[in-house]
C-alpha cells in the first residue's frame, strides 16, 4: 500500500495525473484493501527477501496481538494528508520561484540605455461611446473628467537606443490614437517602448471599454460602462467606483481588486495573485489559481457568489438580512461558517474533503442569495458583513 501510494503521488507531482484522480485512486485503494490482499500486493511489488521480511513481522504481530496494535486508518490517513501538503507546498515554491524570476526581470530596462519623453494628445468628445485599448507594453489608467474632451498623456520610454527625436517619430509614426464613429481606439504595439498612458474622458455613461495589455497595470476609476473587459498577461487590475452591468477582469501574473463599485454580473480571474472584490454586486465569480480570494457584497438583492482558488483561502462577506442557500468545500484546510442563524442541513467529511451545506429562509419574497466557495488547499470562512452607522 505505501509504495502504491508513493506511486500515486509521484504521478501527481509529475502531472500525469491530476488531483481529482489522485484523490480518486487513494479512496480506492483504501476501500479495496484487506490484510490478504494487502499481503498479495506487496509480494507482488517486493522481492524475495522482503517478502520473508514481510511475512515475519505479520506473524510477529499477530503472535504479539495483545501487546501491540498495526497503524490505524486514521494514521494512515494523515500520512497522505501530509503527502498531500507537501505536493501543495512544492506547487506553491515552483508558482513563486516562476513569479521571482518574472519580477527580477527588468521589463524596463531590457536592451540597456534608454530615452524618455513626454507626449499629450487631445480629440474632441462628442459622441463617445466606446472605448478600445490595446496595448503590448505599458500600463494605462483612466480616469473621469468634468471637462468635454479626450486627453492623453504619455510617458514613452524607449529601449532601442536611439536618440529622443527619432524615438518619437517612431512613436507617433506607430501609435494608433482615433475616434470615429463614436469609439476611441488607441492601440500601441511597440515592443521595445514601454508606453504608459493617463487617459482622461468625460464623466459619463459608456456602451463598452475594452483594455488588453501584454506586460503592464491597468486602472480605472470613478465611471459608469455598460461592458467592462480588461486582460493584462503581466500586471495587476485595479478597478474603484465603478457601475458596471457585466464586468470580465482577467489577469495572467498580477492581482485584480474591485472596491467601491455597483454591478451586476462580474467576473474576475487571476493565475498567480489575489482576487479582492468589494461592492453592491449581485452576481459573483471569482477564481485564483495561486492566491486568496476575497468577496464582499452589500446588495440585498444580491443572487450568486462562486468563488474558488486552489493554493490559498477563501472569504466571502454578505449582508445578515437576506436568504442564503450555501456550500463550502475545502480538501485540506479548515471550514469556518460564522453565521450563527443558519441551518447546516447537510455537514461531511469524507477522505480528503470536507463540505458543509446551509441555508437561511426569511419571511420575504426576496430569492436566496447562492453561495458556493472552495479552497482546495486553504481555509474557507464565511461571514456577515459589518454595518456602519
Amino acid at each position: 500500500m505505501q509504495n502504491e501510494r508513493e506511486r500515486i503521488l509521484t504521478m501527481l507531482e509529475n502531472g500525469t495525473i491530476s488531483m481529482d484522480e489522485a484523490l480518486t485512486l487513494l479512496e480506492a485503494m483504501e476501500k479495496n484493501t484487506t490484510p490478504s490482499s494487502n499481503e498479495k500486493n506487496f509480494q507482488q511489488a517486493e522481492d524475495f527477501n522482503n517478502e520473508t521480511q514481510f511475512e515475519r513481522e505479520n506473524k510477529q504481530s499477530e503472535s504479539n496481538n495483545t501487546n501491540g496494535k498495526d497503524p490505524s486508518m486514521d494514521e494512515f490517513f494523515e500520512d497522505i494528508k501530509k503527502d498531500f501538503v507537501t505536493v501543495g507546498d512544492r506547487f506553491m515554491q515552483f508558482m513563486q520561484t516562476a513569479v521571482e524570476k518574472m519580477k527580477d526581470f527588468d521589463f524596463d530596462k531590457p536592451f540597456g540605455g534608454s530615452s524618455t519623453f513626454h507626449h499629450t494628445m487631445v480629440k474632441q468628445a462628442d459622441d463617445l461611446e466606446e472605448i478600445l485599448i490595446d496595448v503590448d507594453h505599458g500600463s494605462v489608467s483612466i480616469h473621469a473628467t468634468d471637462v468635454e474632451e479626450i486627453k492623453a498623456e504619455f510617458i514613452v520610454k524607449s529601449f532601442n537606443g536611439r536618440s529622443e527625436e527619432e524615438a518619437k517619430k517612431e512613436f507617433l509614426d506607430k501609435l494608433i490614437f482615433l475616434k470615429d464613429e463614436g469609439k476611441l481606439r488607441l492601440l500601441s504595439d511597440l515592443k521595445l517602448s514601454q508606453v504608459n498612458v493617463d487617459l482622461f474622458v468625460p464623466k459619463k455613461d459608456y456602451k463598452k471599454i475594452s483594455a488588453r495589455l501584454l506586460n503592464g497595470h491597468f486602472a480605472i476609476k470613478d465611471l459608469s460602462v455598460d461592458r467592462l473587459y480588461t486582460k493584462t498577461a503581466n500586471g495587476k487590475v485595479d478597478v474603484e467606483r465603478i457601475t458596471f452591468k457585466e464586468a470580465e477582469l482577467e489577469a495572467g501574473n498580477g492581482s485584480i481588486r474591485l472596491n467601491d463599485s455597483t454591478g451586476e454580473m462580474l467576473e474576475a480571474e487571476t493565475i498567480n495573485g489575489r482576487v479582492y472584490v468589494l461592492g453592491e454586486l449581485k452576481d459573483v465569480e471569482a477564481k485564483s489559481l495561486n492566491g486568496h480570494v476575497v468577496i464582499t457584497t452589500t446588495d440585498a438583492a444580491a443572487q450568486r457568489i462562486d468563488a474558488k482558488t486552489v493554493s490559498g483561502s477563501v472569504e466571502v462577506y454578505v449582508p445578515s438580512d437576506i436568504p442564503l442557500r450555501g456550500e463550502i468545500a475545502t480538501n485540506m484546510g479548515r471550514l469556518d461558517l460564522q453565521l450563527k442563524d443558519v441551518n447546516k442541513s447537510t455537514e461531511q467529511e469524507q477522505f480528503l474533503h470536507r463540505s458543509v451545506s446551509f441555508s437561511k429562509e426569511l419571511e420575504s419574497e426576496t430569492a436566496p442569495l447562492h453561495i458556493h466557495a472552495e479552497a482546495k488547499t486553504g481555509s474557507v470562512i464565511v461571514c456577515y458583513t459589518v454595518k456602519h452607522d
